[in-house]
């Protein structure tokens, strides 16, 4: 009875707040403390995502550790082992952007990574650590505060080596190179990494649509030109001797995004990063020919993509792990530009063709087009009526079998569609019906009013040119699509049973192409993006298109089945 009434009185006094706002806030604290120790914790073991009973090894998917083996901060890395894992998986850095969005740049390349056996790195440069954009994608070379060079130990760009041996330690991988991409801010960092450093173990780097680049000048202070000092600049090589792809999404061309730079210096370079990124290759090639060094980079472009990591990661997939051999020499060059002179084809270009062992094989003139081939072998090119027939361009001999089929010729052919669809004219149908009888594998339809296009058949390959859209004004004063001069070029491929097909929307001149800057203003860009843009955006086929700038132009490619037998 007295503990009831022991309760009860205790229940009847006064509530003491004080003390009881005491006992919460000791609480409070713990509870405080103990966070700090299990995020702690979290931040020296595998990741959550998927914990790992292998340390200190890297379990298989997404995982991360933290890593202090270099003379700069400590450093959280993610990584991706995928579930089959060869002794010599080749080892990918992925470089993420302004974001500092390390695990979902990781994310966006899982899929990818799984498919080709790869192991992925993404070391997160999180803002605390490496604050702004100068410890990050400007490589943390000049201090912000001072100015002033700091020691190449503390670069940013100096984590990527002893990285890569953790990961090598701790994956059993056997590779001794690794590869690097980036985009974005993290096409900055890969660049300059190149540039700037000699990475010993790099095989190949890709930087995609980085926002402004550092220009070949050593009289200007980086990160924007060469000099690191009053005395100090780069090595005249610049990284021209790494394999550096520079590469572009066609769609990359908005010139108000709030992550791109905006000031006088970055605006020279261009508007947007589809045109900054075209002129720092062209800088980049003018600036490698003064020297000694071989130029290895290349220009290539993602067709129809935005400022999308992920979608411009499977173009950078193509580039890293699917090595071909290199492209063959064009078979079969095809020149289609306005004729001046009705009577006479146009001849130049000869000396370029003949270099590359073509000769010239035919020429036509027809609606006041001028049709002009070159080919490795004579042919026959044939005008009637509103078309133009290559007859034997390409192919392999009647002695040369393909695997389990009787070689042919491959026969390609262009028609005049007189600004006309296949749709509403029954006559250009007839005569585009009348060339599939012939055995025509490849129509290429010119001067159509129609959005450029593939179209696929189950007899032939259907191309819609793309051409210059037209004002109401210039459509009145007599103008046509066909006033743009493109090439077309044919590479065969019987091993494969492919056709390769390349088109250069806005140039047909290989001398003229190389005697222009590349990187001369929008003029040279504008009318190859829109080409792009008509043929892919218009295409609903699986066709998987590859984009990139060679000697003769912009280029747009795709493969063509090769015929299977007469």
């Amino acid at each position: 009875m007295k503990y009831v009434e022991s309760l009860d009185r205790w229940v009847r006094r006064p509530f003491d707040f004080v003390s009881f706002g005491r006992t919460l806030k000791c609480f409070g604290a713990a509870v405080f403390g103990l966070s700090i120790m299990i995020n702690a914790h979290a931040d020296s073991t595998p990741s959550t995502e998927r914990p790992s009973q292998q340390a200190p090894g890297l379990p298989t998917g997404i995982s991360r550790f933290m890593f202090s083996g270099w003379e700069g901060p400590e450093l959280r890395v993610w990584t991706y082992v995928p579930s089959s894992l060869d002794a010599d998986a080749p080892i990918l850095f992925v470089m993420h952007g302004v974001e500092r969005d390390a695990k979902r740049y990781l994310e966006d390349w899982a899929r990818t990574a799984e498919r080709h056996g790869v192991i992925l790195v993404a070391p997160e440069f999180d803002e605390r650590r490496f604050p702004g954009s100068e410890s990050y994608n400007q490589g943390g070379i000049v201090d912000p505060g001072s100015g002033k060079k700091l020691p190449r130990e503390v670069w940013t760009f100096s984590v990527i080596e002893p990285l890569f041996e953790e990961v090598r330690r701790r994956s059993g991988s056997n590779s001794i190179t690794y590869s690097i991409y980036g985009h974005s801010a993290g096409a900055q960092f890969v660049h300059r990494y190149v540039m700037m450093t000699e990475p010993a173990r790099l095989d190949q780097a890709v930087a995609a649509n980085a926002g402004w680049y550092t220009e070949f000048d050593p009289g200007r202070s980086y990160p924007q030109g060469l000099k690191l000092g009053r005395r100090e600049a780069i090595a005249e090589t610049s990284g021209f001797e790494t394999q550096l792809t520079i590469l572009l999404g066609t769609e990359d061309i908005e010139s108000d995004d709030r992550n791109l730079r905006a000031d006088a210096w970055a605006r020279a370079q261009g508007k947007n990063r589809f045109e900054r990124g075209r002129a720092f290759f062209a800088d980049a090639q003018v600036f490698a020919s003064g020297g000694k060094a071989t130029f290895a980079w290349q220009l290539r472009y993602a067709p129809g993509i935005g400022h999308e990591n992920r979608k411009m990661a499977a173009y950078a997939a193509d580039i890293l792990f699917r090595r071909t051999k290199a492209s063959q020499p064009a078979q079969v060059l095809l020149s289609v530009r306005r004729a001046q002179e009705a009577e006479q084809c146009e001849a130049a270009g000869k000396a370029t063709r003949r270099r590359q062992g073509l000769t010239k094989s035919g020429c036509a003139v027809l609606s006041g087009y001028e049709f002009s081939v070159w080919a490795a072998r004579q042919g026959v090119l044939q005008a009637s009526e509103a078309s133009v027939t290559l007859d034997q361009p390409v192919g392999i001999g009647a002695d040369q079998e393909l695997p389990g089929v009787t070689g042919r010729v491959f026969r390609a052919a262009l028609i005049d569609a007189g600004g006309k669809d296949t749709r509403e004219s029954s006559a250009l149908q007839r005569k585009l019906d009348t060339l599939v009888e012939r055995g025509t594998d490849l129509v290429l339809l010119v001067n159509s009013p129609t959005d450029g296009r593939v179209r696929r058949t189950g007899q032939y390959t259907l191309v819609h040119i793309p051409r210059e859209r037209l004002a109401r004004r210039d459509r009145e004063a007599g103008q046509t699509f066909g006033d743009n001069n493109f090439l077309v070029a044919l590479t065969p491929s019987p091993a494969n049973l492919k056709m390769r097909l390349v088109i250069y929307p806005s140039m047909s001149d290989a001398a003229q192409r190389q005697s222009e800057h590349a990187g001369s203003g929008p003029e040279q860009w504008k009318p190859f993006s829109e080409a792009v843009r008509r043929i892919v955006m218009g295409t609903r086929d699986k066709i998987r298109f590859e984009s990139g700038q060679d000697d003769q132009g912009d280029y747009l490619a795709f493969d063509v089945d090769w015929p299977l037998g007469d």
